[in-house]
């Protein structure tokens, strides 16, 4: 069996560059029968993005900026509440396309110090996969033993559920088919990415409110996942067929991330 992380990106799932909480349900329901034409033969964990529904109230609250009193505990719990409503629809979703998917809390397996995971049980994660269920996590609020609480990306929980479930893979899908040197639509896709090539992405920013930090910082995460032998793909879910080719093992549609 081949294990894969599959990332889908909020600004897919969701109308993320508007700021609603509003799900793209078409693109969302295409995704999930792509997984369900390919789920034979994988062990696949699914993390999706936070969107507006994570987003927008974290940055409302000021979440990512630690522990400030009430409003960071009603923040706290309306950031968690809207990402819940997200995974239910994602599971729901996968499931309509045949697929065994379970919800996976990432706020109450884990614990972040200084934003970054160092506590989380996946050995459950694990064990569901290997009897062909499909965990689906998000980005969540977590506690953290520095701030109190704080936001765990989606993109930080890829590379580390990654690396502690030794995947043989990891995908990404997003709204643009890679990582671009500028502006996506009007430079030049990268079709590698290497740590020389990190300048390039400096004050890059995603679209919409993302209070989970720039492009360099995530993919610098991918880098180190990728220097410990475990290849990263960033492509497009909006091209139909792109997660369902890579799912199946073809490369190169997009940008791979090398340890060069």
């Amino acid at each position: 069996m081949t294990r894969i992380v599959l990332k889908l990106g909020g600004s897919i799932i969701t109308k993320k560059s508007q700021d609603r909480l509003e799900v793209d349900h078409e693109t969302l329901d295409r995704l999930a029968r792509e997984i369900g034409e390919s789920i034979n033969g994988l062990e696949l964990f699914i993390v999706h993005g936070a969107g507006p529904y994570g987003h927008v109230p974290a940055k409302h609250y000021g979440l990512e900026e630690g522990f400030k009193g009430a409003p960071s505990v009603k923040g706290f719990s309306v950031t968690h509440s809207n990402m819940e409503v997200l995974n239910f629809h994602v599971v729901d979703a996968l499931m309509q396309a045949d697929v065994n998917a379970i919800a996976f809390q990432p706020s109450a397996a884990g614990i972040l110090k200084s934003q970054k995971i160092v506590s989380m049980d996946v050995a459950p994660v694990a064990q569901m996969m290997g009897l062909g269920l499909v965990p689906v996590g998000y980005g969540d609020v977590l506690v953290d033993e520095d701030t109190k609480v704080n936001i765990l990306s989606g993109d930080h929980l890829v590379p580390y559920m990654a690396e502690k479930l030794a995947a043989d893979r990891v995908v990404i899908a997003t709204d643009y088919n890679g990582i671009y040197e500028g502006k996506p639509g009007e430079s030049k896709r990268l079709e590698l990415i290497t740590r020389d090539d990190l300048d390039i992405l400096a004050g890059r920013k995603t679209h919409g409110t993302d209070v989970t930090g720039g492009i360099k910082r995530k993919v610098t995460e991918l880098l180190d996942l990728a220097e410990k032998g475990i290849p990263v793909e960033i492509l497009s879910g909006r091209e139909e067929d792109y997660v369902k080719n890579a799912l199946h093992g073809v490369t190169g549609q997009g940008t791979i991330i090398s340890k060069g």
